[in-house]
């Protein structure tokens, strides 16, 4: 697993590198479950320098996109 770099894509600077696979074995890969969703964070969620750090950024985050999903939700923008 490794990290790419890119200046060119939304989110977070902290691409990870996803493998070729022929089988649909390939669903059941960590990587594979959680790069589509690591690629959305912003770039302070993932670009901290501890584990605790990167928890309370990542709560924040999430609850920041779930109180946007309910305001949209209540305002009849999803549904």
């Amino acid at each position: 697993m490794g990290t790419d770099c890119c200046d060119r894509t939304k989110g977070n600077g902290f691409k990870l590198k996803e493998g070729r696979f022929r089988l649909d074995t390939r669903k059941k890969f960590f990587i594979m479950k959680v790069a589509k969703h690591w690629h959305r964070l912003p770039e302070e969620v993932v670009d901290t320098s501890s584990l605790e750090t990167f928890m309370v950024t990542l709560v924040g985050a999430l609850s920041n996109l779930i109180k946007l999903k309910l305001s949209l939700f209540n305002a009849g923008g999803l549904g």
